[in-house]
Order: C-alpha cells, then sequence, then structure tokens
C-alpha cells in the first residue's frame, strides 16, 4: 500500500530520476541544512487530502518517486562516511514471525531482498552527492528566488518553495552554461522549468477529489466510485496533458 505516502508533501529527487519526474509532477527546490534540495510535489498545499493515492493505496500518478519505493527503510552516513541501513519499525511492515521473508541468511549475511535494498542506498547516495554537486553550482551562477504561484492557484501554499533564477540563467556566458551542462545542473534546470505545467493539471485533480467527496456530488456509500471516478479523471488528464500544445 501507497498509504503512507500521503504525509510526503516534498518528495526529495536526485539527478537520475529527474526527468521521469518532471514527466508527472511539478519539481520545485527547498532549503536545507545542506543548501538548497530539487523535491516533487506530491500536493498542493499542506495539509489536506492529496489526489496521487487512492481511499485503497493505490499511486495514481505514473511515476513514483525513488525514494518512496523503499519504504519502510532509510539509510545515513556514520562517522566514518560508511552507509549505515535504517528500517522505520513503527510502519506495520516489520515481524518477527519466522514465516515472513528474512533480513538475512542463516550465515548472517544480508537476504537477497534486503542486497537489493543496500544496493539501491549505495547508488542512492552516489546521485545524491553528484546532486548536491549540481545544485551548489546551480546557487553559485543562478541564484534561487521564492517561487510565485501562479495567479489561478490560490489555494497553493508556496511558502519555502524556490525556483532558479531564469533571468540570470537566460544571460548566462557560454562558460558558465558549460559547467552546469557538464554536472547536471543545466538539464535540471530546464526539466523543472517545463515540470510547473504539472501544477493545473494537480489542482483539477484535488478539486475532483473534492466532488467526489461531497455526498451531495457522489454516491459515498460506494467509495470504489469514487475511487474509480477519480482514477478515470487523472488517466483523461494524463491523455490531456500529452496532447497540451503548450507542453
Amino acid at each position: 500500500s501507497w498509504d503512507f505516502a500521503r504525509a510526503h508533501r516534498l518528495v526529495p529527487i536526485v539527478l537520475g530520476e529527474h526527468e521521469q519526474v518532471a514527466a508527472s509532477l511539478p519539481i520545485l527546490f527547498v532549503q536545507t541544512g545542506a543548501g538548497p534540495w530539487p523535491v516533487a510535489l506530491t500536493r498542493l498545499t499542506g495539509t489536506g487530502r492529496g489526489a496521487l493515492v487512492s481511499p485503497s493505496g493505490r499511486w495514481r500518478g505514473s511515476y513514483v518517486p525513488s525514494i518512496l519505493r523503499v519504504h519502510p527503510f532509510g539509510a545515513a552516513r556514520d562517522e566514518t562516511g560508511d552507509i549505515r541501513l535504517l528500517v522505520d519499525e513503527s510502519s506495520g511492515l516489520v515481524t518477527d514471525a519466522p514465516e515472513d521473508e528474512p533480513f538475512f541468511d542463516a550465515d548472517g549475511t544480508p537476504a537477497p531482498a534486503l542486497a537489493k535494498v543496500i544496493g539501491f542506498f549505495r547508488e542512492r547516495t552516489a546521485a545524491e552527492t553528484r546532486t548536491r554537486a549540481a545544485v551548489s553550482e546551480m546557487a553559485a551562477r543562478v541564484g534561487f528566488v521564492p517561487f510565485s504561484r501562479p495567479k489561478d492557484l490560490a489555494q497553493m501554499d508556496a511558502s519555502g518553495l524556490f525556483v532558479p533564477d531564469r533571468s540570470r540563467l537566460d544571460g548566462l556566458s557560454r562558460t558558465d552554461l558549460g559547467v552546469l551542462h557538464r554536472c547536471g545542473a543545466l538539464a535540471m534546470a530546464q526539466v523543472q522549468a517545463v515540470s510547473l505545467h504539472h501544477l493545473p493539471f494537480l489542482a483539477a485533480a484535488e478539486a475532483q477529489l473534492e466532488r467526489a467527496s461531497d455526498p451531495q456530488a457522489l454516491d459515498t456509500a460506494d467509495p470504489t466510485g469514487a475511487d474509480d471516478a477519480i482514477s478515470g479523471f487523472l488517466d483523461a488528464l494524463a491523455v490531456a496533458r500529452d496532447h497540451d500544445p503548450r507542453d
């Protein structure tokens, strides 16, 4: 179930998945202790219901940000710089039942499934290093400005969200553009700008969700019907988005 993802409005992403994310979700930047970082936006407001997870726990988008796909696992670097695997024991997915999938084989080595998770975080950590370098170059040569929400999306909470300064980006020298291109920052900036076209579609999906939750608009005694209505609406939006000449 993707039910846990309802709590995640801003999902950190990395270079290597930026194109897939930009094809289905808006990308923005937030300030972290390590500097600006790209995130996928899953709903317009900080609270309330989002349209990307169905009542039955299905993910309705076309791409799931990679960090969500390894729930309930996480990773952190220790004092030596090595990666340590973490697991959320409160997720309800970790048990002591011997019939469930083990973390380790009899000889103490990671079981195949856990080995894949460890491999994912090794790749993710390397991607985070590349992303940090790219965003650092972007901050130094382009800078970030607060995101101004579109006038027709007054319901959107834009606080704490940033975007690259397009006016500075458009005026960069060939040398600066070359540096941004080589580190991946230029591609990130380009797809980020395009990804904002998903904001109206996300708003429309959330508006449809509110209508489906209205007992006067839909018979809520049939939650499957409400789920199908939202899923069908999102499918229709995807088709319309693919054929939208503005994209």
